[in-house]
């Protein structure tokens, strides 16, 4: 059988196909690729789908502490300026 790079897009497409309902046996025939090949590129897409899982999650947390810094450094902030405009600031010919 002649050796072919497939792309990535193309590897996920036969992969869908497989998921989709058609048989090893169709997937192989039909893309020209061996039993071992397919096995091959699902247990790395099953792989790296987890660990897109895993990084997915550790983004939404930072996400999550990221949003919070914010909320409490706007709250900061909006404290400051009521404190300044208790103070009378800005005096009048400042800027604004």
């Amino acid at each position: 059988m002649e050796r072919k790079n497939h792309t990535n897009k193309e590897v996920s497409m036969i992969l869908q196909e497989l998921a989709d309902g058609l048989s090893v046996d169709e997937v192989t025939k039909k893309h020209r690729i061996s039993r071992a090949t397919l096995y091959r590129w699902r247990k790395r897409a099953e792989r790296s789908g987890a660990q897109e899982i895993s990084r997915l999650k550790q983004v939404d947390e930072e996400n999550r502490r990221l949003k919070h810094l914010l909320a409490e450094a706007a709250l900061e902030i909006q404290a400051l300026k009521e404190q300044l405009k208790q103070l009378g600031w800005p005096k009048s010919g400042g800027r604004e």
